[in-house]
């Protein structure tokens, strides 16, 4: 029987929980892990910062609904990659984190990049360990994979001293873990699914918010049925955007509390069913008056404690709670209901008609996301990042499809700079399709290194950045309130310039009319591209 390293140990189980990329820089602590990866067929996207890495696995997880892997070498490899993990923690995104460590006779030795890592990283993961043995390697990678994705999924992290990672054994020696996930999935409870039965069929205005934990479940199809067979009006929000795609006859808007259809319909309503999604910044409890009875489906417990008090809380696994409640449920009628909340919500996009079609200089913002909202079909994928071009993005970006909108708010971090990396991941999970990412300019400077990433390795996303030449949506606010703004002011940047220097297509847009045609190239140019637009900084929404 052949020899085995440590790091070929980890990417064999890996491979067998059906991870298929691993995202990050290489590092002589954990350049094991790479060498396993590409002997067992897991492709390497080696990125320009470990940050970035990060942000790709989490967007692979969130464009697929599977756990993805990110690697940091020790010391500063590790602390890049915190503000990722701590983003798919807040999103409960399933991720693996790998992080290279000293050897443990170099600890406390003042040896390169010697660091606690372990106690930094506890509190944003659900499962942090250190592995100080070889062949324990398959099981605590094993374990933690299990960790990501079960109950409220999120992400792990392991990290193996570099004697253990390089240490080889014989392949007979090592106990390989077997099973790869829960036989079972935990149902609702009978008594607690009968009373949200009977109060869902005593409504008379119930809505639907789905986040979230219907996507991790994959219970996509579950939630549609369940949808149309009571009737229900139904909004999105998080990682929920698309489970149903917005074109479908029952969808109303994005499930924010400052969209004005989703307080409309909040307000109108006498029953609110909330399917794995929790309370936050975009959907603040204090936008459901206590009077508003609620029905709430979560896998974890924990979620009744989080906002508001539901009259009806049932724990369990959103695909069969849903499927619970879609075979239990009586076939609804509430046209007049759903077309009431359609109406409303049609005579508010009309409100942003003139903005969407504005021929101002420069340019609206309104106009450039009308313009992407264009060439969104079913075989586009979006992903939206930074302030005021999230907002924008959220209001006027459809979801067409499970997986096909990315968003800074899936997560109350409110991370910048994942647009780009979650572009990339999305395009790598699904190569058929069309991927946009919205970006300001403030935002894409963070990550767009990473747009090398893309052209070394042919990965063709568009990248459309809304240019307003400072970080708008904070300046915007302090002019407002004090007349002045310190620290706002960024450069007119030509974007475009750098990704072409880079290998990628540029476009520099100045003019509305020039806009359509400027994307379209760039997504027909098939390869990784960049859409520079400069906007009137003026301008920022009001939602």
């Amino acid at each position: 029987m052949a020899r085995i390293s440590g790091g070929r140990l980890a990417a064999k189980v890996m491979r067998r929980h059906g991870v298929s990329h691993l995202f990050g820089i290489v590092g002589g602590h954990v350049y094991p892990i790479f060498e396993g990866c590409a002997a067992e067929g897991i492709r390497v996207i080696d990125t320009r910062h470990e940050e970035a890495g990060a942000h790709m696995a989490e967007g692979f997880a969130l464009a697929t609904g599977q756990v993805a892997a990110c690697i940091g070498t020790a010391g500063p490899g590790f602390t890049n990659m915190l503000t990722g993990i701590a983003n798919a923690r807040a999103a409960a995104s399933p991720l693996l984190a790998l992080g290279g460590r000293v050897s443990v006779n170099e600890f406390d030795t003042g040896a390169l990049q010697d660091f606690n890592q372990i106690d930094i990283v506890k509190p944003m993961t659900k499962f942090a360990r250190s592995i100080f043995e070889t062949r324990r390697v398959p099981e605590y990678v094993d374990r933690a994979l299990h960790e990501a994705r079960t109950g409220r999924p999120g992400p792990v992290y392991l990290e193996t001293p570099m004697a253990q990672l390089y240490t080889e054994l014989e392949e007979s020696d090592v106990a390989m873990p077997r099973s790869t996930g829960a036989a079972s999935l935990p149902a609702g409870n009978p008594r607690d699914i009968d009373r949200a039965l009977e109060a869902i069929e005593r409504a008379e205005r119930p809505i639907v918010i789905a986040g979230g934990g219907v996507w991790w479940a994959q219970a996509q199809g579950a939630l549609q049925d369940f949808i149309e067979r009571a009737d229900l009006p139904f909004f999105t929000r998080a990682a929920g955007r698309g489970c149903i795609s917005d074109d479908h006859s029952h969808f109303i808007a994005p499930g924010l509390a400052m969209h004005p259809a989703t307080k409309g319909a909040i307000e109108q309503a006498d029953l609110i069913v909330l399917l794995g999604t929790r309370f936050g910044f975009t959907f603040e409890p204090e936008g459901v008056p206590a009077s508003k009875p609620i029905v709430r489906v979560d896998i974890d417990p924990s979620a009744f404690s989080n906002g508001r008090e539901a009259e009806i809380g049932i724990v369990g696994d959103l695909g069969i709670v849903l499927r619970q409640l879609a075979d239990g449920v009586e076939k609804g009628s509430r046209s007049e209901w759903i077309e009431r909340l359609r109406t409303g919500a049609r005579a508010i996009m009309q409100a942003f008609e003139p903005a969407l079609s504005s021929d101002q200089m420069p340019i609206h913002p309104l106009r450039l996301f009308g313009e992407v909202a264009k060439v969104v079909d079913s075989d586009t994928i979006v992903s939206v990042g930074g302030g005021d071009v999230c907002l924008w993005g959220n209001l006027v970006l459809p979801a067409k499809g499970p997986g096909q909108f990315l968003s800074i708010i899936s997560s109350i971090y409110g991370c910048l700079g994942v647009a780009v990396p979650y572009a990339i991941a999305a395009k790598l999970a699904h190569p058929e399709k069309t991927v946009i990412a919205t970006t300001g300019d403030g935002s894409f400077g963070l990550t767009c290194m990473e747009m090398e990433t893309a052209v070394r390795h042919d990965i063709p996303i568009v990248a459309i950045v809304g240019n307003d030449q400072g970080w708008g949506m904070i300046k915007r606010d302090l002019v407002r309130r004090k007349g002045e703004a310190v620290g706002c002011d960024l450069a007119a940047t030509r974007y475009d310039l750098i990704v072409e220097a880079m290998g990628g297509h540029g476009e520099f847009v100045e003019k509305p009319e020039d806009l359509g045609a400027a994307i379209r190239r760039a997504i027909d140019s098939g390869r990784p591209a960049c859409v520079n637009v400069m906007l009137d900084p003026e301008i920022g929404p009001s939602l």
